[in-house]
């Protein structure tokens, strides 16, 4: 061995030991390499001051193995407390597929300064060629051990998974494990979290509570019959209060994986995909699955296949090449093309696809041919309008208010409406960019929208009250001294005040409303203690639970409502959506439509009427 010991130097060498296991059952427990380390220093002279354990972690790679990372970055430094590292063996340092990978960790803390010893291998630290090269062979030897005991496991679990027996992975909503003895006698349910004792036990699947199942049907229905996406079935069994695995909501993912698993067939299935060593993850191909006919459908196969054939539809990957085929495909079947027929072909891109693809739908007809009828689309004031002229358009609205949104396009008399030039350009944005001049942002439009509303006064209503400065302040007082704090989920949801929301775009901030009504500015860190003590107390106000129905008590009443509606017609001579939405009195159009159904409805309750010559127009009756 090259290392010198302790009689050859003043004092013993400063060591660290690393140690390493993948699993609890192995003989290279830690404890045991711990001992054996132990007496390795006590007969070198080594003093193990540090040590690093990285317990049930591969040696295949560097990943997850956060011990030895720590200890590599440790060596690095400029300044440590050892000067070697002492581990068991080869093996433990890692089993890395490419052994120069393993070599590489041990050359870099060689370079800086720091020895690697194996306590149990007969080469120690030493770098002579001859122990080099045994060295190297060790670390083929231990990559190739893992590589051999993958392969012994990847057999294993697929002659059990042929067998019935379950092999791991997350389980489906509507399913359980159950515990077996060799025999396939049941013995338990397991629940989450749970695992089998006995290496003889085994555990298989069966379906789960009646009413779990009734919800798999129900998915499958929905998705099927009333062509519903996963994220709208979520919605609607959210809206119904029914929960998933631990009283979670059922997610949008767990539905696609409920629509995609052959269980609902009762069927299990293994071998779908394959990862080997830490490789990446592939599918396999369908004939090396494994299936097992576990216990009675739950589902029809029938309605199970339709749900694949609009998964696959919904999943698939277009290419520019592919969407030219199916649009050349729809063309001959339908004789034209447009939007419509796009979003409503099965088998077909949706429109939104197309666009992403060709930048819009006009070049994508170019690309195969097409030429749409000449049908001459009209602007918002009856003209006709070319390219350039929406793009001058563009230039003078922008010149004019210093940036462009819809509201403004749709308000200005030398430009066509939004759609014409959505329809022309493919999107606002891209408009606005062939015109030269600067696109806002989302950020930009709001902080427009926010100046807009305050300039009108606006900003001064929250929920049909007129609130002044002075009042929020006042507000704010009271509610500091009723509830002793002040917080954001305490201004949305104590049902007397405006929302933290509105004191934020009034004043710019909590902290500088607290300052103005020269109440106490806390700390973030003394905000989140208080946030704390108050839910163990039981005292916080915070957001309730939904599906509960509890609103603010600050609300519209119908009848104020219809009460502006008839006073802001009478001052227009009109009413429309976007000047019910500029009026500060009144809520916004789409609050009216949730109060009445729709805005004729409303108009209707209000005495108003469809004005003669205008279609879309209504206003007070002509007296």
């Amino acid at each position: 061995m090259s290392h010198r010991l302790a009689s050859e130097i003043d004092g013993p060498i400063r060591a660290a030991q690393y140690l390493r296991m993948s699993s609890e059952n192995q003989r290279y427990s830690t404890e045991n390499q711990r001992n054996a380390i132990a007496e390795y220093a006590r007969r070198n002279g080594f003093s193990i001051v540090a040590s690093y354990t990285d317990a049930g972690k591969s040696g295949l790679s560097l990943k997850g193995r956060g011990a030895l990372k720590q200890l590599l970055s440790d060596a690095l430094a400029t300044q440590r407390n050892f000067d070697a590292v002492l581990v068991l063996d080869v093996s433990r340092w890692g089993r890395f597929q490419d052994p120069d990978q393993a070599a590489h960790y041990e050359f870099i803390c060689r370079e800086a300064g720091v020895r690697i010893v194996y306590c149990a291998e007969p080469f120690g630290d030493d770098i002579t060629p001859s122990t080099t090269i045994m060295k190297h062979l060790k670390r083929v030897m231990a990559g190739e051990y893992s590589r051999d005991l993958s392969v012994k496991l990847a057999r294993a679990h697929l002659q059990q998974a042929q067998l019935g027996f379950r092999q791991g992975g997350s389980l489906l909503y509507g399913f359980r494990r159950l515990l077996v003895d060799a025999d396939r006698n049941p013995k338990q349910l397991l629940n989450s979290g749970d695992k089998k004792a006995l290496s003889d036990d085994k555990v298989i699947v069966v379906p789960g509570p009646s009413e779990e199942l009734d919800v798999i049907r129900r998915i499958f229905n929905l998705f099927v019959q009333r062509r519903l996406t996963a994220t709208e079935i979520a919605q609607h069994f959210a809206n119904e209060g029914v929960k998933g695995i631990g009283d979670s909501p059922l997610s949008a993912a767990t539905i696609r994986h409920i629509l995609s698993s052959e269980l609902c067939l009762g069927k299990m299935t293994y071998n779908l995909s394959s990862s080997r060593l830490q490789g990446r993850t592939s599918k396999n191909p369908e004939s090396l699955w494994v299936r097992f006919s576990a216990f009675e459908p739950i589902v029809s196969l029938s309605q199970f296949r339709k749900a694949q054939e609009l998964r696959r539809a919904a999943n698939r990957r277009w290419s520019k090449e592919t969407l030219t085929k199916a649009l050349q495909s729809l063309l001959a079947k339908e004789g034209h093309l447009s939007q419509r027929i796009l979003n409503n072909s099965t088998g077909a891109p949706a429109a939104d696809t197309v666009v992403n693809h060709f930048g819009s739908l006009e070049a994508a007809y170019a690309a195969i041919g097409y030429k749409p009828p000449d049908i001459p689309p009209f602007g918002n004031n009856g003209k006709h309008w070319s390219k350039q002229a929406v793009l001058t358009g563009l230039r003078k609205l922008y010149a004019a208010n210093g940036y462009i949104s819809n509201r403004l396009i749709d308000g200005f008399c030398e430009l066509p409406s939004q759609c014409h030039i959505r329809r022309h350009f493919g999107s606002i944005a891209q408009a606005i960019k062939q015109a030269g001049v600067p696109l806002s942002s989302h950020s930009d439009r709001q902080r427009y929208g926010w100046k807009r509303r305050k300039a009108s006064g606006c900003d001064e209503y929250f929920h049909g009250v007129r609130w002044t400065d002075a009042q929020l302040l006042r507000a704010l007082r009271r509610l500091h001294r009723g509830y002793g704090y002040i917080s954001a989920d305490l201004l949305d949801w104590n049902g007397a005040s405006p929302t933290a929301y509105y004191y934020i775009k009034r004043f710019g901030s909590l902290a500088k409303a607290r300052h103005l009504a020269k109440l106490p500015v806390p700390t973030h860190s003394q905000i989140m203690a208080a946030a704390l003590k108050r839910k163990k107390e039981g005292t916080k106000i915070e957001r309730p639970a939904s599906g509960h129905g509890e609103r603010s008590s600050l609300r519209y009443r119908s009848e104020k409502i219809l009460a502006g509606l008839q006073r802001l017609a009478k001052r227009k001579k009109m009413i429309s959506a976007r000047l019910i939405d500029e009026d500060a009195r009144l809520p916004s159009s789409a609050t009216v439509v949730c109060h009445f159904g729709s805005l004729s409805a409303a108009y209707k309750l209000a005495g108003l009427v469809r004005l003669e010559g205008k279609l879309v127009r209504f206003g007070p009756p002509a007296r």
